[in-house]
């Protein structure tokens, strides 16, 4: 008798607690439904990807927050709801939050490029795949994605939080995020590397596929990380008074006011795991590795001078003088 009462209250308590689990279960669904944050379950937020999970007894349900994990759900996206393993909808029955944002991009055709580094700085390293550009229309204002990573390239993380999250690559780092949301005219999947030393972000057409030199360690920043160092005299030098050609072509010659060249590097610095690197500056025009006009953009600050203008205007001074001789 003992052992059937005693099967016969572990029996009510598992069908209490079934119950128990379904009630809480479906009371936090239609709270979801109505725009509230579930209440009875565990929470856990991860700041990477932005999903904050809610686990109850029977159930999971997920959301991506825009801004804090202390807004409401009418201010979140990407919700879903399951119990056990059956998924249920969650309506937004609520306004649609609308993006700030748009993105345009035009498709390579046939592409069989590999990805192309778009933008970097010491924080972040962007590649295009299959793009040939990408611009972003904000306050309908439209630019080059470029343009704005370069004033801020907390950009970035504006536009995923736009995007859907749909979990991690199979190599258990990388975040992948895809255009669920339509703010992109024709689709649009973003990679965002989360190893040691890489965090770079990928961005291709909406059927990207993750390549073998996805998340690679690639040491093509060059152009972006360079700058133009020019240290200090050290000693007295007569021929620093004297111009100094740093290159010339057919039609310009580049000079200084004084002879300085060596003491002036270009200079990456120490970041993704690499040590600072020193270049001397004829190193970097006779290897045609920088354009003057790049390193003009740098910081560089040199003369140019058209030798067909100055040849002019030497000619001219001439005719000039022996007109004046003449007159004499």
């Amino acid at each position: 008798m003992k052992k059937n009462s005693f099967f016969k209250t572990v029996t009510k308590l598992l069908i209490i607690f079934v119950i128990f689990g379904f009630l809480t279960a479906m009371i936090d669904y239609l709270r979801m439904k109505s725009g509230e944050v579930p209440v009875i379950n565990i929470s856990k937020y991860n700041d990477k990807s932005r999903i904050q999970t809610y686990r109850g007894i029977f159930y999971k349900a997920e959301r991506k927050v825009t801004v804090s994990v202390n807004e409401p759900l009418t201010d979140s996206s990407n919700m879903n709801f399951s119990i056990l393993i059956f998924k249920l909808d969650v309506p937004r029955q609520f306004k649609e939050l609308k993006s700030v944002y748009s993105l345009n991009t035009k498709e390579v055709e046939n592409c069989q490029e590999p990805a192309k580094l778009y933008y970097a700085d010491k924080d972040v390293k962007v590649y295009t795949y299959c793009l040939e550009d990408i611009k972003l229309t904000k306050d309908n204002k439209e630019e080059t994605l470029l343009s704005y990573l370069a004033k801020d390239n907390t950009i970035i993380d504006e536009v995923d939080s736009e995007l859907s999250y749909l979990g991690l690559h199979t190599d258990q780092s990388t975040l992948i995020f895809n255009d669920q949301n339509n703010i992109s005219k024709t689709g649009l999947t973003m990679y965002k590397c989360n190893r040691p030393n890489i965090n770079d972000v990928y961005i291709g057409p909406e059927s990207m596929i993750f390549q073998s030199d996805f998340c690679t360690y690639k040491d093509d920043d060059f152009k972006f990380m360079s700058t133009v160092v020019e240290e200090e005299k050290t000693t007295a030098n007569t021929e620093e008074k004297q111009k100094e050609v740093i290159y010339e072509d057919e039609q310009y010659r580049y000079e200084f006011d004084e002879v300085k060249s060596d003491r002036i590097f270009i200079v990456t610095p120490a970041v993704r795991g690499k040590e600072e690197m020193r270049y001397p500056l004829r190193d970097i025009i006779n290897g045609n590795i920088l354009t003057l006009e790049e390193l003009a953009a740098k910081g560089l600050k040199y003369n140019k001078i058209d030798k067909v203008k100055e040849q002019e205007e030497l000619l001219k001074k001439q005719q000039q003088e022996e007109q004046k001789n003449n007159q004499q």
